[in-house]
């Protein structure tokens, strides 16, 4: 059986919150290597960029390995650790809204945009023809899905 419809809009809209995160993260590296550095507990370690690039490595790295397990390997487990991760990744990100510590402007508009793409994906993870794939229900008509 090919993916679903579901699974294809999931796909779209990971890479696009995926590429929002990426260009985020260019646009605003100086900005948040300046909150760590402000950060006294991150300061006294003195990690520097290394560390930085290395969260951020591990961080994508995690998100590709989710996308892979549900979009290709058709894996509910994932589907569901994927839901609950970034969905409090999105609660996370809408409580520090008012934070004065963090940076605001283009890293905020990014951050919320990769957030409102996420939440989207995950949405779509949950509609019936993708709940049915990924639990493996082959039973459906295929002609529903089209």
């Amino acid at each position: 059986m090919e993916r679903p419809k579901s699974i294809i809009a999931f796909e779209r809209a990971f890479w696009a919150s995926f590429a929002f995160s990426l260009i985020g993260s260019l646009l605003t590296w100086d900005d948040v290597l300046n909150a760590y550095k402000r950060d006294p507990s991150i300061a006294e370690m003195d990690f520097g960029s290394g560390f930085l690039i290395a969260i951020l490595g591990i961080s994508f790295g995690i998100q590709l390995l989710f996308w892979y397990f549900i979009a290709r390997k058709a894996s509910n487990v994932m589907r569901w650790i994927y839901a609950v991760l970034m969905g409090l990744g999105i609660v996370s990100s809408l409580a520090m809204l008012n934070d004065p510590a963090l940076p605001g402007g283009i890293s905020l508009v990014f951050s919320l945009g990769s957030s409102a793409l996420t939440a989207l994906a995950i949405f779509f993870l949950f509609r019936p023809d993708a709940s049915a794939w990924l639990t493996k229900k082959r039973d459906v008509d295929p002609d529903t899905f089209r």
